[in-house]
């Protein structure tokens, strides 16, 4: 019964949770304190620390919830309640909050290695591409299967099983048209999948790692998708070679291609439905707009 209960979450917010609490755990026994139940004041006392140290607001909330979760996990009271900790907790949104500076994006890479056969130059290629037009997170990027491209004549679908969004697991789709240039997703990944060999039928991993040996280079036989660090490491080694490294992370080719696409106009449900947003505030959040959009607004009032 406690692994279906474990199961009202997902895996990664239990990860989170348990990781805080843990935290939190280690804190209060160090003074001679019970974690669980715990008092409000010394959870309090807790959250008042981490201020002192300097800790984000994602650091305080997370520990807020992770003893929430404990104490609801064991049908405890929850301690978290308390007009002090949720005082706390709203003054580490004004005392804690750091400005968030959005990673500029450049997919302009296409070009450069138009003749490129090398296995791990057009597999970071693809990945780029198909980040930048689907508007994936890397989670999503990293857990797509061969058997969930579909093509079709001037398009192709994309199934994402998991993502950050869809918390049921019904699953999304996403449609890539064909392009016109070098940095045509379709085009790319078609060339990838010659390259690499891959039967679009089977449940391996689509981006996998790749070793190379002299002048070989293959994927490991290990169906294991690429991690996060390697994915970042791959990806802003390509982008570096035209812009500095520095003004790029991951999440820069979903911000960017929204941007993009808010910026020309497209309808604003198909712009949200391709990004998987559940709200309009995450949606603004990732979209740029651009100097002639912004300029708008005056152009319309009409003086």
């Amino acid at each position: 019964m406690g692994d279906r209960i474990l199961q009202s979450r997902s895996d990664n917010t239990n990860i989170k949770y348990f990781g805080a609490y843990k935290r939190w755990e280690c804190f209060i026994k160090s003074h001679g304190f019970s974690a669980l139940p715990a008092d409000s004041i010394h959870i309090s006392l807790y959250l008042n620390s981490l201020l002192n140290k300097g800790s984000s607001f994602a650091v305080i909330s997370a520990a807020v919830y992770a003893i929430k979760w404990a104490h609801n996990m064991r049908g405890l009271p929850d301690p978290t309640t308390n007009s002090f900790v949720q005082n706390l907790l709203e003054a580490s949104k004004r005392t804690a909050k750091k400005p968030v500076y959005k990673k500029d994006s450049d997919t302009n890479l296409s070009n450069i290695f138009s003749q490129s056969d090398d296995l791990l130059v057009v597999r970071d290629l693809a990945m780029i591409l198909h980040s930048f037009s689907g508007f994936l997170r890397c989670n999503e990027l990293s857990n797509l299967h061969c058997c969930d491209v579909k093509f079709a004549e001037g398009y192709f679908t994309v199934v994402v099983r998991k993502s950050k969004t869809d918390q049921y697991r019904f699953g999304s789709d996403i449609v890539i048209s064909k392009g016109g240039t070098a940095a045509c997703p379709y085009v790319m990944l078609k060339r990838y999948i010659h390259i690499a060999s891959i039967n679009l039928e089977s449940d391996s991993f689509l981006f996998k790692p790749v070793y190379r040996s002299g002048s070989v280079c293959r994927f490991i036989h290990k169906n294991k998708p690429l991690s996060y660090t390697g994915a970042k490491e791959a990806i802003l080694k390509r982008l570096s070679l035209v812009s500095e490294s520095k003004n790029f992370g991951l999440h820069s080719l979903r911000s960017g291609g929204a941007s993009i696409a808010a910026n020309n106009g497209v309808n604003d449900r198909c712009f949200k439905r391709n990004g998987r947003w559940r709200s309009e505030s995450s949606k603004d959040g990732y979209v740029a707009d651009s100097i002639e959009r912004r300029l708008k607004v005056a152009q319309n009032l009409g003086i």
